[in-house]
């Protein structure tokens, strides 16, 4: 669709120009991010020396449909095209934002759903919030168009497809952003909550811990800026953030199960050197902590493992 007669305020060129300046830049850290970590990818996820379970899958998904998907989008920052290929680059880049954000929303349950033992009262908890959170934005993403939420406009003398989105848009915006933004809190609260109740030392916990408070504090601030920008910002900068919220969040989430994935092999390796009959000093007054490794890193682990095998017994001395 093509906008016509409409007033868009002196300072439109800027604004143009800074949306393209986002969009560029989250496109640069993709491609980047996704050119520095090719090789640990080739090495825990990619065959034959890894199983490839549908964890695995999700996994090359989560970053393939963003690097793939995000090509058409890239080229049309630097090609004039027409209100139709415009209004369709733009239909297939919501439907692109929305299937990322639901991998990696996938990827971080099955973490979450794990560190917990599999408990099915966390797994019903984050289902109940994911799949809020996903009818709740296919709703709002469908509603906005047809109360004049947003229009696509092709200007002359000006490369690329630009979206204006009015107020009434940008409200419907932030309410869909709104439900990524709860179910990230849900998941780095329970991640916290697990890593206080078990205590420092195990360095397993202290990884996640990390990775999640990294990927929470990042994904936070960006889902709020996001959503600020949706309501306060000038129509032609309401969706300016999206993009990049949405690269930022299969960029982390990818990077917590590569973490994750080269912890495993270093277990796998030290394991095999470890002689099962030897006995180790405890430290004076114990602290001791049954950990499930298996219920932690095998979801989609490069190896199998049994139940029967993967009980851990950490001695963790107390200063």
């Amino acid at each position: 669709m093509s906008l016509v007669n409409i007033d868009l305020g002196p300072h439109a060129g800027q604004y143009i120009y800074l949306n393209s300046i986002c969009n560029i830049s989250a496109a640069a850290i993709l491609y980047y991010e996704y050119a520095l970590t090719l090789p640990r990818e080739i090495q825990y996820l990619w065959p034959p020396h890894n199983k490839q379970g549908w964890f695995t899958t999700a996994c090359l998904l989560n970053r393939y449909l963003a690097v793939i998907g995000h090509l058409p989008t890239v080229v049309s920052y630097f090609l004039s095209g027409s209100p139709t290929v415009c209004d369709d680059l733009h239909t297939f880049r919501k439907t692109l934002v929305v299937n990322m954000q639901i991998i990696a929303g996938l990827l971080c349950l099955v973490r979450v759903y794990a560190l917990y033992s599999r408990s099915r009262r966390i797994l019903s908890l984050l289902l109940t919030i994911g799949f809020g959170a996903i009818i709740n934005a296919s709703v709002m993403l469908v509603i906005a168009p047809r109360v004049g939420g947003e229009e696509i406009l092709v200007i002359s003398d000006i490369r690329g497809c630009n979206q204006f989105t009015p107020f009434i848009g940008g409200l419907y915006g932030a309410l869909a952003w709104t439900g990524v933004l709860i179910f990230d809190s849900v998941v780095f609260s329970l991640t916290l909550y697990k890593a206080l109740s078990v205590g420092r030392g195990v360095w397993l916990l202290d990884l996640i811990v990390r990775d999640g408070a990294l990927y929470f504090s990042v994904l936070f601030i960006m889902n709020l800026i996001n959503i600020l920008m949706l309501w306060c910002s000038p129509p032609l900068l309401k969706n300016s953030t999206a993009t990049l919220t949405s690269v930022l969040s299969t960029t982390l989430v990818s990077r917590l199960v590569l973490n994750l994935r080269e912890q495993d092999s270093s277990i796998s390796r030290v394991s095999t050197s470890i002689d099962p009959n030897h006995k180790f000093q405890a430290a004076p007054s114990p602290a001791e902590l049954v950990v499930s490794t298996w219920d932690v890193t095998s979801i989609g682990a490069p190896d199998d493992r049994t139940k029967a095998t993967s009980q851990a017994r950490i001695v963790v001395g107390t200063p």
